[in-house]
């Protein structure tokens, strides 16, 4: 199964911010749409993405200046992007090996969604217990 099957379930609004927005506005964001991470951009162009896991090395550097802190300074950088027809299992592979949770998808300079470990590991179970399924109703004969 691609991607684009995953992103089809999912809403179609892709929550970003401006790089030059602060660290508490992305919070704010995040926390209001109960997400773990956000698509920061440059005008149209990805730039970045802000997780959880980044908010934790800032607090742990100095919490107070949540209101300050420019996104573009502490985001993270040089991202790992999925493709559309990209499998969902050479995702979740590449999630697992390089230890990052979010992937912004995109369709050539285009962004078109962003994936979660928890998208691509649902929709692994969910494809198993059909197996399951399949599998049940061969063996008995239904």
């Amino acid at each position: 199964m691609s991607i684009k099957t995953i992103l089809e379930q999912k809403p179609s609004r892709i929550l970003s911010l401006s790089e030059n927005e602060t660290v508490l506005s992305a919070v704010k964001k995040m926390a209001a749409e109960g997400v773990g991470s956000i698509i920061v951009l440059d005008g149209e162009e990805l730039s970045g993405i802000f997780t959880e896991r980044d908010l934790l090395k800032v607090c742990a550097k100095d919490f107070t200046k949540l209101d300050s802190i420019l996104i573009k300074d502490v985001m993270s950088k040089n991202l790992i992007v999925a493709n559309s027809e990209d499998s969902v299992d050479d995702v979740l592979g590449m999630m697992i090996s390089k230890k990052f949770r979010h992937m912004p998808v995109m369709d050539g300079e285009k962004i078109v969604g962003l994936i979660s470990i928890g998208d691509a590991v649902k929709d692994k179970m969910n494809k198993a217990i059909e197996e399951a399924n399949m599998l049940r109703q061969y063996i008995h004969g239904s």
